[in-house]
C-alpha cells in the first residue's frame, strides 16, 4: 500500500511540475519573436509596412527579401532592415558620383555632387543606426533616421518639381525615403517592447 501511494504521489509531482515548464516555454516563445518562421517574418514585414505611408511600395521592397529575416527576432530584423537602408544608400550614392562624372552641365553636376555629399552622410547615419542597435535605447536610432531624413531633404530641395533631371534623383530620394519609414517603423516597434 505505501508503495501505491509512493508511485502516485510520484506522478503526481512528475506532472506538477511538468505542465508548468511546458506552459512557461510556449508563453515566452510567443513574446519574445525569438525565431521568425517564415509566415510570422512576413507577417511581421507586412505589418512593419503598414506603419509608412507607403505600405505597398514597402511591400514590394521586402516581399524579395523575407528569407533574409526568417531566422531573427524583432531586432535582428531591425537589423536587416537597416542594411537594405545602407545597401540603397551606397547604391544610389554610386549612381549620383557617376552622374556627377559623367555631366557636361556644370550646374547639374553641383547638384549631383552635393546630393552625393547628402547621400554619404545618410550612410554614415545609417552606420551609426547599426551601432546604436546593440543598445537599449532605440530611440538613439530614430535621432539617426531623422538625421538621414534631413539630409534627403536638402539634396530633395536642389531637384525641386520641374527641374531638369535625367538621373530622376527625385525618384530615388522617394525610394530610400521608403527604406527609412521601414527603419524608423521597426526601432518604433522595438523602443515599444
Amino acid at each position: 500500500m505505501v508503495s501505491y501511494l509512493q508511485k502516485l504521489l510520484f506522478i503526481a509531482l512528475t506532472i506538477a511540475t511538468a505542465v508548468p515548464f511546458s506552459t512557461s516555454h510556449r508563453k515566452r516563445s510567443r513574446k519574445s519573436h525569438g525565431s521568425n518562421s517564415g509566415d510570422n517574418t512576413e507577417k511581421y514585414l507586412r505589418d512593419l509596412c503598414s506603419e509608412t505611408d507607403r505600405s505597398d511600395v514597402c511591400w514590394n521592397i521586402l516581399r524579395s527579401e523575407v528569407r533574409r529575416f526568417d531566422s531573427g527576432g524583432d531586432r535582428d530584423i531591425a537589423g536587416g532592415v537597416i542594411d537594405l537602408a545602407i545597401a540603397k544608400s551606397k547604391e544610389i550614392h554610386g549612381k549620383l558620383r557617376k552622374w556627377h562624372k559623367d555631366s557636361d552641365d556644370k550646374k547639374l553636376k553641383e547638384k549631383y555632387h552635393l546630393c552625393s555629399e547628402n547621400y554619404n552622410d545618410v550612410f554614415r547615419d545609417l552606420k551609426e543606426a547599426v551601432k546604436k542597435l546593440g543598445s537599449d535605447d532605440y530611440r538613439e536610432i530614430l535621432d539617426e533616421i531623422d538625421d538621414a531624413e534631413d539630409e534627403l531633404d536638402e539634396c530633395r530641395q536642389l531637384f525641386g518639381s520641374g527641374s531638369f533631371d535625367p538621373g530622376h534623383v527625385e525618384d530615388r530620394n522617394d525610394e530610400l525615403g521608403v527604406y527609412l519609414d521601414v527603419v524608423r517603423a521597426a526601432a518604433d516597434r522595438l523602443g515599444d517592447q
